[in-house]
Protein backbone atom coordinates (compact mmCIF):
# COMPACT_ATOMS: atom_id res chain seq x y z
CA UNK A 1 0.00 0.00 0.00
CA UNK A 2 1.42 3.58 -1.19
CA UNK A 3 2.11 5.77 1.70
CA UNK A 4 -0.36 8.26 2.47
CA UNK A 5 0.73 11.87 1.57
CA UNK A 6 -0.37 14.94 0.42
CA UNK A 7 -0.17 13.65 -3.84
CA UNK A 8 -1.25 10.37 -3.26
CA UNK A 9 -4.78 12.01 -1.52
CA UNK A 10 -4.66 14.44 -4.24
CA UNK A 11 -4.06 11.92 -6.87
CA UNK A 12 -7.09 9.57 -5.31
CA UNK A 13 -9.38 12.89 -5.02
CA UNK A 14 -8.98 12.95 -8.73
CA UNK A 15 -9.26 9.87 -9.85
CA UNK A 16 -12.89 9.21 -8.11
CA UNK A 17 -13.85 12.24 -10.00
CA UNK A 18 -12.98 11.74 -13.19
CA UNK A 19 -13.77 7.31 -12.89
CA UNK A 20 -17.16 8.76 -12.42
CA UNK A 21 -17.48 10.95 -15.10
CA UNK A 22 -15.82 8.67 -17.14
CA UNK A 23 -18.65 6.42 -16.47
CA UNK A 24 -21.40 8.44 -16.82
CA UNK A 25 -20.22 9.69 -20.10
CA UNK A 26 -20.23 7.89 -23.30
CA UNK A 27 -17.20 6.78 -25.17
CA UNK A 28 -14.52 8.31 -26.59
CA UNK A 29 -14.72 11.51 -24.15
CA UNK A 30 -15.68 8.79 -21.16
CA UNK A 31 -12.21 7.03 -21.89
CA UNK A 32 -10.41 10.26 -22.09
CA UNK A 33 -11.64 11.05 -18.76
CA UNK A 34 -10.56 7.84 -17.51
CA UNK A 35 -6.78 8.00 -18.87
CA UNK A 36 -4.39 7.85 -16.49
CA UNK A 37 -1.74 10.43 -18.29
CA UNK A 38 -5.07 13.23 -17.52
CA UNK A 39 -5.60 11.67 -14.31
CA UNK A 40 -1.60 12.18 -13.45
CA UNK A 41 -1.61 15.77 -14.74
CA UNK A 42 -4.82 16.86 -13.09
CA UNK A 43 -3.31 15.55 -9.82
CA UNK A 44 -0.37 17.61 -10.27
CA UNK A 45 -2.55 20.71 -10.36
CA UNK A 46 -4.05 19.81 -7.64
CA UNK A 47 -1.23 19.49 -5.65
CA UNK A 48 0.13 22.39 -6.30
CA UNK A 49 -2.69 24.46 -6.47
CA UNK A 50 -3.16 23.10 -2.44
CA UNK A 51 0.95 24.07 -1.89
CA UNK A 52 0.48 27.27 -3.56
CA UNK A 53 -2.63 28.42 -1.25
CA UNK A 54 -0.65 26.95 1.78
CA UNK A 55 2.47 28.81 1.14
CA UNK A 56 0.35 31.81 0.84
CA UNK A 57 -1.54 31.58 3.79
CA UNK A 58 1.03 30.82 5.90
CA UNK A 59 3.30 33.77 4.52
CA UNK A 60 -0.01 36.41 5.27
CA UNK A 61 0.20 35.13 8.86
CA UNK A 62 3.96 35.65 9.40
CA UNK A 63 3.32 39.30 8.17
CA UNK A 64 0.89 39.67 10.97
CA UNK A 65 2.74 37.65 13.56
CA UNK A 66 5.78 39.74 12.60
CA UNK A 67 3.53 43.29 13.05
CA UNK A 68 2.27 42.09 16.46
CA UNK A 69 5.77 40.89 17.57
CA UNK A 70 7.62 44.51 16.50
CA UNK A 71 4.33 46.20 18.05
CA UNK A 72 5.12 43.93 21.67
CA UNK A 73 8.92 44.40 21.56
CA UNK A 74 8.05 48.53 20.70
CA UNK A 75 5.81 48.94 23.53
CA UNK A 76 2.70 50.01 21.02
CA UNK A 77 -0.75 49.41 20.28
CA UNK A 78 -0.09 49.54 16.03
CA UNK A 79 -2.52 50.26 13.33
CA UNK A 80 -4.06 46.58 12.13
CA UNK A 81 -7.64 47.49 13.07
CA UNK A 82 -9.29 45.72 10.11
CA UNK A 83 -10.56 42.05 11.29
CA UNK A 84 -10.45 40.55 14.65
CA UNK A 85 -6.80 41.07 15.76
CA UNK A 86 -6.16 42.60 12.81
CA UNK A 87 -6.38 39.41 11.11
CA UNK A 88 -7.14 40.84 7.47
CA UNK A 89 -5.43 43.95 7.56
CA UNK A 90 -2.70 42.64 5.21
CA UNK A 91 -5.53 41.55 2.85
CA UNK A 92 -6.59 44.63 2.75
CA UNK A 93 -2.85 46.14 2.15
CA UNK A 94 -2.57 43.50 -0.71
CA UNK A 95 -6.02 44.89 -2.53
CA UNK A 96 -5.01 48.43 -2.07
CA UNK A 97 -1.12 47.40 -3.73
CA UNK A 98 -3.47 45.01 -6.45
CA UNK A 99 -5.33 48.12 -7.65
CA UNK A 100 -2.38 50.45 -8.50
CA UNK A 101 -1.10 50.91 -11.47
CA UNK A 102 2.74 50.00 -12.34
CA UNK A 103 4.72 52.57 -14.40
CA UNK A 104 7.77 51.64 -16.33
CA UNK A 105 10.34 54.22 -16.14
CA UNK A 106 11.23 56.14 -19.05
CA UNK A 107 13.92 53.68 -21.32
CA UNK A 108 13.59 51.23 -19.20
CA UNK A 109 14.03 47.19 -20.29
CA UNK A 110 10.80 46.18 -20.17
CA UNK A 111 11.76 42.27 -20.61
CA UNK A 112 13.79 42.53 -17.38
CA UNK A 113 11.62 45.30 -15.38
CA UNK A 114 8.57 42.24 -15.40
CA UNK A 115 10.37 39.39 -15.49
CA UNK A 116 12.91 40.07 -12.48
CA UNK A 117 9.73 40.25 -10.02
CA UNK A 118 7.80 37.32 -11.28
CA UNK A 119 10.86 35.28 -11.33
CA UNK A 120 12.25 36.12 -7.64
CA UNK A 121 8.55 35.32 -6.27
CA UNK A 122 8.61 32.16 -8.45
CA UNK A 123 11.21 30.86 -7.45
CA UNK A 124 10.15 31.56 -3.74
CA UNK A 125 7.65 29.80 -4.61
CA UNK A 126 9.01 26.99 -6.05
CA UNK A 127 10.97 26.06 -3.10
CA UNK A 128 7.87 24.54 -1.29
CA UNK A 129 7.59 21.73 -3.35
CA UNK A 130 11.26 20.39 -2.13
CA UNK A 131 10.93 21.20 1.36
CA UNK A 132 9.25 18.46 3.21
CA UNK A 133 7.05 19.34 6.29
CA UNK A 134 6.34 16.33 7.79
CA UNK A 135 6.22 12.90 6.78
CA UNK A 136 3.27 12.69 4.85
CA UNK A 137 4.06 15.96 2.84
CA UNK A 138 5.56 14.40 -0.49
CA UNK A 139 5.59 11.01 -1.43
CA UNK A 140 9.39 9.67 -1.28
CA UNK A 141 13.21 10.91 -0.63
CA UNK A 142 14.66 13.09 -3.08
CA UNK A 143 19.21 11.82 -2.46
CA UNK A 144 20.04 15.55 -2.91
CA UNK A 145 17.13 17.46 -1.48
CA UNK A 146 18.99 20.43 0.13
CA UNK A 147 21.05 20.96 -2.74
CA UNK A 148 18.59 21.69 -5.06
CA UNK A 149 16.77 24.01 -1.77
CA UNK A 150 20.03 25.43 -1.50
CA UNK A 151 20.77 26.20 -5.59
CA UNK A 152 17.03 27.45 -6.16
CA UNK A 153 17.37 29.72 -2.78
CA UNK A 154 20.40 31.18 -4.68
CA UNK A 155 18.81 32.70 -7.87
CA UNK A 156 17.28 35.23 -6.31
CA UNK A 157 20.82 37.50 -6.37
CA UNK A 158 20.00 37.30 -10.54
CA UNK A 159 16.46 38.25 -10.50
CA UNK A 160 17.49 41.14 -8.07
CA UNK A 161 20.17 42.64 -9.92
CA UNK A 162 18.26 42.22 -13.22
CA UNK A 163 15.44 44.03 -11.64
CA UNK A 164 17.47 47.01 -10.83
CA UNK A 165 19.36 47.70 -13.74
CA UNK A 166 16.40 47.23 -16.26
CA UNK A 167 15.07 49.95 -13.82
CA UNK A 168 16.91 52.64 -15.76
CA UNK A 169 18.00 54.18 -12.78
CA UNK A 170 21.58 54.93 -11.26
CA UNK A 171 20.44 54.58 -7.60
CA UNK A 172 18.32 51.50 -7.83
CA UNK A 173 21.65 49.58 -10.06
CA UNK A 174 24.00 50.33 -7.09
CA UNK A 175 21.18 48.91 -4.42
CA UNK A 176 21.33 46.13 -6.84
CA UNK A 177 24.89 45.60 -6.58
CA UNK A 178 25.00 46.11 -2.76
CA UNK A 179 22.03 43.45 -2.52
CA UNK A 180 24.25 40.86 -5.00
CA UNK A 181 28.03 41.35 -3.33
CA UNK A 182 26.02 41.08 0.10
CA UNK A 183 23.95 37.94 -1.08
CA UNK A 184 27.33 36.47 -2.86
CA UNK A 185 29.07 36.75 0.62
CA UNK A 186 26.74 35.13 2.81
CA UNK A 187 26.19 32.32 0.11
CA UNK A 188 29.40 30.90 1.03
CA UNK A 189 29.49 30.57 5.05
CA UNK A 190 25.17 29.25 4.61
CA UNK A 191 26.75 26.03 2.57
CA UNK A 192 29.87 25.97 4.48
CA UNK A 193 27.68 25.59 7.80
CA UNK A 194 25.27 23.53 5.92
CA UNK A 195 28.57 20.97 5.17
CA UNK A 196 28.80 20.40 9.18
CA UNK A 197 24.91 19.44 9.04
CA UNK A 198 25.71 16.66 6.06
CA UNK A 199 28.68 15.09 7.93
CA UNK A 200 26.93 14.82 11.02
CA UNK A 201 23.52 13.35 9.25
CA UNK A 202 25.59 11.49 6.61
CA UNK A 203 22.87 12.36 3.56
CA UNK A 204 21.79 15.55 1.93
CA UNK A 205 18.16 14.17 1.82
CA UNK A 206 16.33 16.68 3.73
CA UNK A 207 13.88 13.76 4.94
CA UNK A 208 17.07 11.91 6.49
CA UNK A 209 18.75 14.91 8.20
CA UNK A 210 15.03 15.14 9.95
CA UNK A 211 14.99 11.67 11.07
CA UNK A 212 18.24 11.36 12.50
CA UNK A 213 17.24 14.27 14.83
CA UNK A 214 14.34 11.80 16.24
CA UNK A 215 16.95 11.17 19.15
CA UNK A 216 19.12 14.58 19.40
CA UNK A 217 18.69 17.77 17.73
CA UNK A 218 21.67 19.41 15.82
CA UNK A 219 21.65 22.57 17.33
CA UNK A 220 23.29 21.33 20.12
CA UNK A 221 26.11 19.56 18.75
CA UNK A 222 26.39 22.31 16.00
CA UNK A 223 25.69 25.51 17.89
CA UNK A 224 28.63 26.96 15.95
CA UNK A 225 26.78 26.52 12.00
CA UNK A 226 23.68 26.69 13.82
CA UNK A 227 25.02 30.68 14.44
CA UNK A 228 26.39 30.67 11.30
CA UNK A 229 23.79 29.62 9.12
CA UNK A 230 21.11 31.85 11.33
CA UNK A 231 23.30 34.61 10.61
CA UNK A 232 23.82 34.22 7.03
CA UNK A 233 19.80 33.33 6.38
CA UNK A 234 19.16 37.10 7.88
CA UNK A 235 21.49 38.53 5.56
CA UNK A 236 19.97 36.10 2.27
CA UNK A 237 16.91 37.85 3.39
CA UNK A 238 17.62 41.33 3.84
CA UNK A 239 16.79 41.27 7.12
CA UNK A 240 17.49 43.68 10.00
CA UNK A 241 20.59 43.93 10.99
CA UNK A 242 21.30 42.84 7.37
CA UNK A 243 18.84 44.98 5.27
CA UNK A 244 21.15 47.22 4.02
CA UNK A 245 20.65 47.13 0.15
CA UNK A 246 16.73 47.89 1.26
CA UNK A 247 16.43 50.17 4.37
CA UNK A 248 12.95 51.39 3.26
CA UNK A 249 13.63 54.25 5.93
CA UNK A 250 16.60 55.77 4.57
CA UNK A 251 17.29 54.58 0.92
CA UNK A 252 13.72 54.15 -0.42
CA UNK A 253 13.74 50.50 -0.87
CA UNK A 254 17.03 50.78 -2.41
CA UNK A 255 17.01 47.98 -5.44
CA UNK A 256 12.96 48.36 -6.02
CA UNK A 257 12.31 52.63 -6.36
CA UNK A 258 11.05 52.33 -9.35
CA UNK A 259 8.11 49.56 -8.54
CA UNK A 260 5.03 50.42 -7.30
CA UNK A 261 1.72 48.64 -7.49
CA UNK A 262 1.39 44.94 -8.39
CA UNK A 263 4.78 44.39 -9.10
CA UNK A 264 6.02 45.98 -5.82
CA UNK A 265 3.70 43.45 -4.05
CA UNK A 266 5.62 40.57 -5.30
CA UNK A 267 9.02 41.86 -3.87
CA UNK A 268 7.03 42.26 -0.87
CA UNK A 269 5.46 38.99 -1.00
CA UNK A 270 8.38 36.81 -2.19
CA UNK A 271 10.61 38.53 0.74
CA UNK A 272 8.38 37.29 3.34
CA UNK A 273 7.73 33.42 1.26
CA UNK A 274 12.07 33.62 1.59
CA UNK A 275 11.92 34.13 5.35
CA UNK A 276 9.41 31.56 6.14
CA UNK A 277 11.69 28.95 3.37
CA UNK A 278 14.72 30.20 5.89
CA UNK A 279 12.64 29.32 9.22
CA UNK A 280 11.73 26.37 7.58
CA UNK A 281 15.16 25.23 6.69
CA UNK A 282 16.22 26.05 10.56
CA UNK A 283 13.96 24.15 11.50
CA UNK A 284 14.54 20.88 9.01
CA UNK A 285 18.27 21.32 10.09
CA UNK A 286 18.71 22.24 13.49
CA UNK A 287 15.60 21.61 15.23
CA UNK A 288 14.36 18.32 14.34
CA UNK A 289 11.63 19.01 11.64
CA UNK A 290 7.97 17.76 12.27
CA UNK A 291 9.77 14.73 14.85
CA UNK A 292 10.16 15.44 18.92
CA UNK A 293 12.39 13.42 21.12
CA UNK A 294 12.07 10.01 22.03
CA UNK A 295 10.91 11.12 25.93
CA UNK A 296 8.37 13.13 24.94
CA UNK A 297 4.60 11.28 25.61
CA UNK A 298 3.26 9.69 22.75
CA UNK A 299 -0.06 11.35 23.20
CA UNK A 300 1.71 14.73 22.04
CA UNK A 301 2.67 13.11 18.70
CA UNK A 302 -0.76 11.18 18.09
CA UNK A 303 -3.03 13.77 17.55
CA UNK A 304 -4.31 14.03 13.56
CA UNK A 305 -1.63 16.24 12.09
CA UNK A 306 0.90 16.19 14.49
CA UNK A 307 3.96 16.63 12.66
CA UNK A 308 2.68 19.61 10.86
CA UNK A 309 1.59 21.14 14.17
CA UNK A 310 4.69 21.01 15.93
CA UNK A 311 6.85 22.03 12.56
CA UNK A 312 4.47 24.98 11.49
CA UNK A 313 5.28 26.13 15.64
CA UNK A 314 9.04 25.44 15.91
CA UNK A 315 8.55 27.34 12.29
CA UNK A 316 7.12 30.40 13.69
CA UNK A 317 9.37 30.44 16.81
CA UNK A 318 12.05 30.43 14.36
CA UNK A 319 10.66 34.05 12.39
CA UNK A 320 9.80 35.17 16.04
CA UNK A 321 13.70 34.86 16.62
CA UNK A 322 14.23 36.86 13.58
CA UNK A 323 12.25 39.30 14.17
CA UNK A 324 13.17 39.97 17.77
CA UNK A 325 16.58 40.49 16.03
CA UNK A 326 15.33 43.31 13.95
CA UNK A 327 13.53 45.09 17.06
CA UNK A 328 16.71 44.37 18.77
CA UNK A 329 19.85 45.15 16.69
CA UNK A 330 20.61 48.27 14.37
CA UNK A 331 21.61 48.08 11.12
CA UNK A 332 25.39 47.56 10.03
CA UNK A 333 27.27 49.46 7.27
CA UNK A 334 28.25 48.34 3.59
CA UNK A 335 32.60 47.97 4.90
CA UNK A 336 30.80 46.42 8.27
CA UNK A 337 28.59 43.59 6.37
CA UNK A 338 30.98 42.39 3.98
CA UNK A 339 34.02 42.11 6.66
CA UNK A 340 31.66 40.19 8.70
CA UNK A 341 30.50 37.80 5.96
CA UNK A 342 33.91 37.48 4.25
CA UNK A 343 36.34 37.33 7.88
CA UNK A 344 34.44 36.37 10.41
CA UNK A 345 31.36 34.22 9.31
CA UNK A 346 33.32 32.05 7.35
CA UNK A 347 36.63 30.82 9.84
CA UNK A 348 33.47 30.31 12.07
CA UNK A 349 31.87 27.81 9.88
CA UNK A 350 35.12 26.32 8.67
CA UNK A 351 35.10 25.68 12.25
CA UNK A 352 31.62 24.19 12.24
CA UNK A 353 33.47 21.75 9.50
CA UNK A 354 35.86 20.49 11.80
CA UNK A 355 34.08 20.68 15.38
CA UNK A 356 30.99 18.01 13.07
CA UNK A 357 34.06 15.61 11.66
CA UNK A 358 35.44 15.70 15.38
CA UNK A 359 32.01 14.57 16.75
CA UNK A 360 31.51 11.66 14.35
CA UNK A 361 35.09 10.61 14.77
CA UNK A 362 35.51 10.20 18.76
CA UNK A 363 31.89 9.92 19.42
CA UNK A 364 31.56 12.85 22.19
CA UNK A 365 32.74 15.50 23.22
CA UNK A 366 32.82 18.00 26.37
CA UNK A 367 29.78 20.62 26.49
CA UNK A 368 28.78 18.97 23.36
CA UNK A 369 27.20 15.81 24.43
CA UNK A 370 27.51 12.33 22.14
CA UNK A 371 26.19 12.00 18.57
CA UNK A 372 25.58 8.29 17.55
CA UNK A 373 27.11 7.30 13.90
CA UNK A 374 24.92 8.59 11.15
CA UNK A 375 22.11 6.05 10.15
CA UNK A 376 22.11 4.75 13.78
Amino acid sequence: MAPLTLYTVSNDLVSSLLTALGNAIPNPVGAWLKSPDLITGLSVLVFAAILLAASMLNTILLIWWERKLLGRFMDRRGAMHVGYAGLLQNFADGLKLFRKNTFQPREADSLGFYTGPAAYMVTSLILFGILPISSGWNSGALPLTLLLALAIFSFAPLFIFISAWSSNNKYSLMGGMRSAAQMIAYEVPILLAVVAVVIVAGSFDLTTIVYEQQNYWFWGPLVVALIVFVAGMLAEMERIPFDLPEAEAELVEGWNTEYGGMLFAFFMLADYLRALVGSILVVLLFLGGWTLPTWVPAAATSFPLAGIFWFMLKTYLVFGLFVWVRAALPRVRTDQLLRIGWNRMIPLSLLSIFLAALLVTVKCLPFLGCVPSPGS
